[in-house]
């Protein structure tokens, strides 16, 4: 099966129950997220089955971490909500349900990163420090990047209080009685605003609120459901 979007990748549905991301960046670039019926450690090994594995323990800012020379087992990174890596083999890992997964790559100069992004990370300007990173660790410029937004919550399930509107202004609407927020739009300003081209930033168009049969939702399911775990990496 294939979910696609009006733009951007498509998210192809592997054997094992996960999601690719497919026509996106580059070949060289493996990138994808589980569904609610596949492991992550399962997910990895179908993907590349050297990768070692390195993930962000998410705390809900803005910090973030580049990682040079993983280890053998997965090593967790505290503090911190992106991570970016020009390590070939190394697999960047973000947990979500809900929340924005953000895969950014530069395959020409060889460099990768992901990032977990809720309202709190998007207020706080992650994206833009990433983006900051990739130009002041790896001499990518914005314009250079791809930029894809995996499955997160959008607008049409996304309601929130008043206090939304001072945060993310034009991204806030209220009609019928519901105000919702649409994070998906403020990330594409934000990177937008940051020097990333519009065309470069693709969308899988997927909701999680909308669809608990696939995918883990927050929103819907409460603080006990599972996570969706995102994953990119480079090809040696």
């Amino acid at each position: 099966m294939r979910i696609e979007a009006a733009e951007g990748p498509r998210l192809v549905e592997t054997r094992d129950g996960g999601w690719r991301l497919s026509g996106w960046a580059s070949a060289r670039v493996v990138a994808g997220v589980t569904g609610r019926s596949l492991d992550a450690a399962q997910f990895l090994r179908a993907l590349h089955p050297s990768a070692r594995a390195v993930e962000a323990e998410q705390v809900h800012g803005s910090s973030l971490a580049a990682i040079a020379c993983p280890g053998p087992a997965t090593q967790m990174v505290p503090g911190c909500d992106a991570l970016l890596t020009h390590a070939a083999g190394t697999a960047l890992l973000v947990r979500t349900a809900d929340c924005l997964p953000l895969f950014f790559a530069e395959p020409r100069r060889g460099v990768v990163g992901l990032a977990h992004a809720g309202w709190r990370g998007l207020a706080a300007s992650l994206p833009a420090r990433v983006v900051a990173a990739f130009r002041h660790l790896y001499h990518v410029p914005a314009e250079a990047l791809a930029v894809a937004i995996g499955p997160a919550i959008r607008a049409c399930c996304y309601e929130v209080g008043p206090e939304f509107a001072e945060r993310f202004g034009p991204f806030v609407q209220q009609r019928g009685g519901r105000r919702t927020c649409d994070l998906i739009g403020a990330a594409r300003e934000a990177l937008r605003r940051c020097g990333v081209r519009p065309d470069r930033v693709t969308d899988t168009g997927v909701c999680t609120a909308c669809d608990v049969r696939r995918w883990f939702s927050l929103r819907r399911e409460g603080p006990a459901t599972g996570r969706l775990t995102s994953v990119i990496l480079l090809r040696p």
